[in-house]
């Protein structure tokens, strides 16, 4: 959704934007940047051609049927029954990129750039792409970017006996690009450290937003509502922002305040989510909670202008956190933890707090803080929107890419 909303900007700017997908289709909240395009690199074709050769030399009217939009929305909904053991191997596989068993799909992609035309420049989406980045910038003869967008969390995440040769494959890929685009000063700095990239190659440039819809609401919001927009899983905090609501429940002070939540939700976190409800039951406040997973445009819009506050108390330090930015525009003031880009976000837009140790107490006594000074921190919300129109819309941001990363690019090739 960042790339599409960036890419759209940069079209109505004048500029000629294609994007291709990879892995599996685009999950889009907008209207799609680019025509449909075939899908690359196509979840269900990779793990064949990764688990059985024969799939690494099947005509391409299979490939096709494979890559076909319902059946990939179909894996990625089951995406949790992938095993580790499979998830470390797969990765490794693609990194491989040309020289591993997924050699064919990276001819696909090199195949479709020299029957389509070549383009000025190259931007990879994450920069676990940058096996395939090598090979286009090789074979292109352009410069290839790589956005850094997390990815250390993932890598961290496969058992030890992948995790290491990842990262000295994506390191050893990554040199061969033309450089990294950052969302945030934290995450360059980490990623350069564990990239072994020499600072230059890291250029930043903030993650943004379609700020078209997005409208403040002018008034308290009464009773008092605390919410949630992000994934609905373990390490966005959800279960920690539960605890934090029914400590300030169950203090007497906030009777009638509420908790809303709302975020995508696989079949993987469906457990967890129920988790979360049977606590609130058990407590005696869940009448006082809602969850809606999965909500659209729309939806969300209307979601985060109808909050008192917004809190993702994510377990681990986020690269950027768009979920922060979206609940800025719509004037909402935010509490966050004292980890990843969110300081840097918070000191740019005077927009919430931040506190130190993420737990449910530290959280609940900082929820408590806006919940007692409700016309201080909606002050707060209205300059973080202020500063997210200025700093964080695509259509500034576009441009802002196009003069200090893409031109400059394209200039010392």
């Amino acid at each position: 959704m960042r790339d599409n909303s960036l890419a759209r900007s940069l079209i109505d700017a004048g500029h000629d934007v294609t994007m291709l997908p990879t892995y599996l289709p685009h999950f889009l909240d907008e209207e799609p940047a680019s025509e449909e395009l075939p899908i690359f690199f196509g979840g269900i074709n990779v793990y064949l051609q990764h688990k059985f050769s024969v799939f690494r030399h099947t005509p391409t009217w299979i490939d096709k049927a494979l890559d076909n939009k319902w059946l990939l929305k179909k894996a990625a909904a089951r995406s949790g029954m992938t095993s580790s053991k499979d998830l470390g191997e797969i990765t490794l596989s693609t990194f491989r990129g040309e020289d591993g068993p997924l050699a064919k799909e990276v001819r696909k992609v090199v195949d479709w750039f020299h029957q389509h035309g070549k383009p000025d420049i190259i931007l990879l989406s994450t920069i676990m792409l940058a096996g395939i980045g090598k090979v286009l910038r090789r074979e292109l003869n352009i410069p290839v970017y790589g956005f850094l967008q997390g990815e250390d969390s993932f890598l961290d995440s496969l058992l030890p006996e992948y995790k290491e040769q990842a990262w000295q494959f994506l390191r050893t890929d990554v040199q061969k690009l033309d450089g990294c685009i950052t969302p945030s000063q934290y995450f360059g700095n980490l990623m350069a450290e564990r990239l072994k990239l020499e600072k230059e190659k890291v250029l930043y440039h903030p993650n943004g937003i379609t700020t078209e819809g997005f409208s403040q609401n002018e008034k308290e919001i009464l009773p008092p509502i605390i919410g949630f927009l992000a994934r609905l899983c373990p390490l966005k905090g959800l279960d920690i922002l539960v605890d934090a609501f029914l400590i300030l429940k169950k203090s007497n002070e906030y009777p009638d305040l509420r908790l809303e939540i709302a975020g995508g939700m696989t079949d993987e976190d469906v457990a967890f989510v129920e988790e979360q409800k049977d606590k609130l039951l058990k407590s005696g406040f869940s009448e006082y909670s809602q969850i809606y997973p999965n909500i659209k445009r729309e939806e969300k819009l209307s979601f985060l202008k109808n909050l008192s506050v917004f809190s993702v108390p994510s377990r681990y330090p986020e690269a950027f956190g768009l979920y922060v930015i979206e609940a800025l525009a719509a004037g909402t003031p935010v509490v966050l933890p004292k980890s990843g880009a969110f300081p840097e976000i918070i000191q740019e837009t005077k927009g919430g707090l931040i506190y130190d140790k993420n737990n449910p107490e530290t959280l609940a006594q900082s929820l408590d803080e806006i919940l007692k000074n409700p016309k201080e921190f909606k002050q707060k919300g209205i300059n973080g929107r202020t500063a997210v129109l200025d700093k964080y819309s695509n259509k500034k941001l576009a441009q802002s890419l196009v003069d200090n990363i893409l031109a400059p690019a394209l200039a010392k090739f």
